[in-house]
């Protein structure tokens, strides 16, 4: 009977390790997922992402991998004993990875309150253990017995599932900060409006702005000359000429 093997390079356990570096290879196996719903209208507001919602689903889904990582007998599964060995790393650095990096990065967000380099941190990392656990579920699959490759595949699923979400609230937050940083254009194309404070400070001489009491704003030009108050220089009385002496 021919025995199944399923290559995993040694380099994909030093990835995992270094989870701060991308990933290159090829994809992992995409669970199958729910099946697609309808569109919503095309005028719909998206759905405001929730962070706080995002991070106890990550929590719960590391907690259930954690769990299942722990239950599989990979010394078991038929393959050779090399194969076993680079399987058993590749367990261990996912278990390591879903027990102390993620939990450290989620506690960066939270300290944080959610800023983009923090978050983006812990996106990048849920992708690379997705990939590798997506992995290492082809290879339960293949080779271990059903009861390990069903929860694995769940929890796969339930990380991509995080990972998604996490993906939308980095975009809308990237989106308001630019909307924020980016000055608002008119639909007909003209200049944004200067605020009532900039207005007042560039108004010409004689031309004023008044609010009255029901909150009406209106424009008052003053057309009087400004009179400007006449300074007369006051002459310097000259010194009486003193009287010359008498001849004796």
């Amino acid at each position: 009977m021919t025995k199944a093997l399923v290559t995993v390079p040694l380099v994909c356990l030093v990835a995992l390790a270094a989870v701060a570096l991308p990933r290159s290879g090829p994809q992992a196996r995409q669970p199958v997922g729910p099946p697609q719903q309808a569109q919503p209208p095309a005028n719909a507001q998206p759905v405001q992402a929730n962070l706080n919602l995002i991070i106890e689903q990550i929590q719960k889904a590391a907690l259930a991998t954690n769990g299942d990582l722990g239950k599989l007998r990979i010394e078991k599964w038929k393959t050779d004993g090399d194969q076993k060995d680079q399987l058993q790393k590749m367990a261990d650095s996912i278990q390591r990875n879903v027990t102390y990096a993620i939990p450290g990065l989620i506690n960066d967000v939270e300290n944080s309150r959610g800023s983009m380099s923090a978050t983006f941190k812990l996106y990048h990392n849920i992708t690379i253990v997705y990939e590798y656990l997506s992995s290492l579920t082809d290879a339960a699959g293949a080779l271990g017995k059903r009861e390990e490759y069903e929860p694995l595949a769940n929890d796969a699923a339930a990380l991509d599932s995080a990972r998604q979400n996490l993906s939308t609230y980095i975009e809308q937050a990237a989106s308001q900060l630019e909307s924020r940083k980016r000055s608002p254009a008119l639909p007909n194309g003209t200049a944004p409006v200067a605020s009532s404070s900039d207005a007042k400070s560039k108004l010409p001489k004689g031309v004023h702005i008044i609010t009255e009491r029901n909150g009406v704003k209106r424009i008052v030009v003053d057309d009087q000359p400004e009179t400007h108050a006449t300074h007369t220089k006051k002459k310097a009385s000259k010194p009486s000429p003193s009287p010359s002496p008498s001849p004796k």
